[in-house]
Formats: structure tokens, sequence, C-alpha cells
């Protein structure tokens, strides 16, 4: 029987995460810190830019309890926060009127 060799420190969850969206012009990103360093939980940073339409920015945010949230909307700019729980996974999304167009696929923490 062979013995398994402990996880290198390499291997240990990533603290920080960004997502990024492209939609012809448009791009929106979204990053996410489990560890900021400035006190808070976690951070956000969301960002809508490079294009001249009226979409926005959101961010679909999955807490490690389960719990979801939704930030934003970014338009034509981008904001920051701190965020009352570690997350585990977030994307970020294309806005258009009051509704998500289309969102990234997932990024993990």
């Amino acid at each position: 029987m062979g013995f398994v060799a402990p996880l290198s420190a390499s291997a240990a969850a990533q603290t920080s995460a960004l997502a990024t969206l492209k939609d012809g012009p448009a791009t929106f990103q979204a990053q996410v810190d489990n560890n900021p360093g400035n006190g808070a939980t976690a951070w956000m940073w969301l960002a809508d830019f490079k294009h001249d339409d009226w979409s926005w920015a959101a961010a679909k945010v999955i807490f490690v309890d389960g719990t979801t949230a939704q930030y934003g909307p970014a338009f034509k700019t981008n904001i920051t926060g701190s965020l009352p729980k570690k997350v585990r996974q977030f994307q970020v999304c294309e806005g258009l009127g009051d509704q998500i167009h289309k969102c990234s696929g997932w990024s993990y923490l």
C-alpha cells in the first residue's frame, strides 16, 4: 500500500479571482477577494467599460454558506465594496434595461 503525499501550499484555495465578460466592444469585469487585508470579510470590484451603449454590469454571488446575492448595477463606471460573507463563486453579468442579458462562467474561490 502506498502513501499519499501531502498537498503543497500552492494547492491551497485561492483567495481572489477575476471574471470577465466581453460582448462586442463592451467589457464587464468583477473581482472578488476573500482576504482583502482591510478588515473586511470579503471585497468586490465591479466594472462596466469600453462601450457606448446602455448596458450595465452586475455580479451574481454565491457565498460559502449557500446564500446568494446580486450586486450592481455599474453603468459606465466601476464600483467597489465590502461583502458581508466569504464568497464561494461568482460571475459578472451584462444587464440591459432592467434584466440580466448574459453572464460569464463561474469563477471559484
